[in-house]
């Protein structure tokens, strides 16, 4: 799809968030639905589907959920540029294989990006085929697609504000990680993350071993995206679905409950 097509439109204040809309074309597993009894904008209209993005069967749940669900508004983490990216694969090609190690920012997101694209070769599912899938199904039922992601840059931003030795340190941790999921297999490392507790063990030590980085990749990230299915809620009246990443949904979720909380006292 040409990015011409796509249509950004900013709800509320403009300095927090923006969210892109993408034009309308064309056993469900683990659903994490947060009630809270509030109003006719409450959270219990958002269905968050948590996915591991290199994981076949995250792809299908996202695929099913969307399909059963049948929502007015399917909202993916993904912002203008990624969906660019999987959307012309080829066009963005290089800048996966091509290190830029000048920038420690720049080059921490490649070290995150190769693991990534290994997992993927190795699993069959590339990192993104899961909110593709989401949109897709939209598509097929008429729903609104909404890009809900922080812009790639304003990240790049942040990560950069954080001290070197962080981002080195991390930087230096992911060849051997990813030398150590070669080894073991990709179905051990996928099947450890859907064990319960898991993802939210690794983010409890991420946040406590990288707190500058966990603000910037994640914390920041959370309250943006809470932002945008805040004004999506204010927006329609049907039900949304989120498809987010695992390490991401407490965070939204409890940032968007809390954020309705005060609207619906103030």
């Amino acid at each position: 799809m040409p990015s011409e097509s796509l249509k950004t439109s900013a709800w509320g204040p403009s300095e927090h968030y923006a969210c892109t809309w993408l034009p309308q074309e064309r056993n469900i597993g683990k659903v994490f639905v947060c009630r809270i009894d509030l109003s006719a904008n409450s959270v219990d209209r958002v269905i968050f589907v948590p996915v591991i993005h290199t994981d076949t069967e995250s792809v299908e749940r996202a695929r099913t959920i969307v399909r059963e669900v049948k929502p007015e508004v399917v909202a993916v983490e993904l912002d203008r540029y990624r969906y660019e990216q999987l959307m012309n694969p080829e066009m963005y090609q290089e800048e996966v294989q091509t290190p830029r190690t000048a920038d420690a920012a720049e080059g921490l997101m490649l070290q995150i990006a190769m693991l990534e694209k290994m997992l993927g070769e190795m699993t069959g599912s590339a990192a993104g085929d899961e909110m593709v899938a989401a949109i897709e199904e939209g598509r097929a039922i008429g729903a609104k697609i909404a890009l809900v992601d922080r812009p790639i840059q304003e990240t790049l931003q942040a990560i950069q504000r954080v001290p070197l030795d962080e981002m080195y340190r991390l930087t230096e941790m992911i060849p051997g990680a990813t030398e150590e999921i070669q080894n073991e297999g990709s179905q051990d490392f996928l099947s450890l993350l859907k064990k319960e507790g898991t993802i939210e063990s690794m983010m409890e030590q991420f946040s406590t071993e990288f707190p500058g980085l966990f603000d910037a990749l994640i914390t920041q990230r959370d309250q943006y995206v809470a932002n945008a299915l805040q004004a999506i809620l204010n927006d329609v009246e049907g039900k949304i679905v989120a498809v987010l990443g695992a390490g991401h949904i407490v965070g939204v979720s409890s940032t968007l409950a809390k954020k309705l909380r005060n609207s619906a006292g103030s």
